[in-house]
């Protein structure tokens, strides 16, 4: 990045966090603060007492990037071997970069599904979704019986969720993740029957007339597969195999393990997009668009170089840019900077 680009996102930088309204973690005072500069330099071990401590270091200070412990410590601004640490809260990250496919439209699916199965499978009541800002979602779980647990403890979190060690022939009937399962099961099954499908996708040569009936019989929904003719049960496996796939939640594994974690603060700017690190309330995650929600800058025109062409959607308006000079909202011009795509002026 250039002297000038530089300089004008330092200073539009600035001017948002001069006026925003800040995100305060809980016992903030605990909490150790990181910061990368516009020079991509990563300052850390940070201690900030309160939310007026907080606003002024960033308006003084304007971060490329801003984040802060998800572990509380007696001493936030000492050396990792001296902090003390005394719990953490328990964190979960879904990027739509490491989905399967789908993108960030599957990633808030994923979110959304992972929050309810917090809420059913694990009794969570005090948890917060954020867009992270770029390609994900995050949520933080604040249940205080979750904030002693250790970092064997949240990888066994992981395995429920990613659904680890899961196989066909000895899943428990009775554990949770089968009744995940069977309800993906089913589900699919009706969809195959309703297609005329089912015999061809279990692989058999002809139409079995009891299938439908053998297939969605209670005693499958509970883990019985006695009942279950062998020719059927043999083509179980890879079906089940695909079911795990598709109830699989896929948070990122060190995220959650990780008690002493560095997580984006929520409201702040993400640097290499410039969209805003937005909380996300349950009941309108659904109508949340990050293209359009997020955006945290205004309609000023800016002059911009533009360096390869590009298109993309923010505010509900396409945008296709050939290489070459182009005066863009501020919002557009401030997103292909950071995106590495435009330099400031011309």
């Amino acid at each position: 990045m250039d002297d000038l680009t530089k300089s004008f996102l330092r200073q539009k930088f600035s001017k948002y966090y001069s006026k925003y309204k800040p995100f305060i973690p809980r016992e903030i005072e605990k909490r150790e603060w990181g910061f990368i500069n516009f020079d991509g330099i990563m300052i850390r071990h940070i201690s900030l007492s309160n939310e007026l401590e907080l606003k002024g270091f960033l308006a003084k200070n304007p971060p490329l990037h801003a984040y802060y412990s998800s572990a509380y410590y007696k001493k936030p601004e000492a050396n990792m071997e001296e902090k003390e640490w005394i719990k953490a809260d328990l964190i979960f990250d879904i990027d739509a970069d490491h989905l399967p496919k789908g993108g960030l439209k599957t990633a808030k699916r994923q979110i959304t599904r992972l929050y309810d199965l917090l809420e059913e499978d694990f009794g969570c009541k005090d948890m917060i979704i954020v867009f992270s800002g770029s390609r994900g979602y995050h949520i933080h779980v604040y249940d205080e019986d979750f904030q002693q647990l250790g970092s064997q403890e949240r990888r066994e979190i992981v395995d429920y969720f990613y659904l680890n060690g899961i196989s066909f022939r000895e899943i428990l009937p009775k554990a949770p993740q089968y009744l995940r399962l069977s309800d993906c099961m089913v589900r699919r099954l009706k969809s195959l029957i309703k297609r005329g499908e089912l015999e061809k996708y279990l692989g058999l040569k002809r139409k079995v007339p009891e299938l439908e009936e053998i297939i969605l019989r209670k005693e499958l929904r509970e883990g019985d597969f006695t009942s279950i003719p062998k020719r059927i049960l043999e083509k179980l496996p890879l079906f089940f195999e695909e079911c795990v796939n598709r109830s699989r939640v896929y948070i990122d594994p060190p995220v959650t393990s990780d008690i002493k974690r560095l997580i984006r603060l929520p409201n702040s700017i993400h640097g290499k997009t410039s969209l805003r690190v937005t909380p996300i309330k349950r009941d309108e995650i659904d109508e949340f668009d990050p293209q359009r929600d997020a955006i945290a800058f205004d309609n000023d025109l800016t002059k911009v170089r533009v360096i390869r062409k590009v298109k993309f959607k923010l505010k509900d308006t396409e945008f296709r840019l050939e290489k070459g000079n182009h005066k863009l909202p501020e919002f557009a011009a401030l997103y292909l900077i950071c995106r590495g795509v435009a330099r400031y002026g011309w």
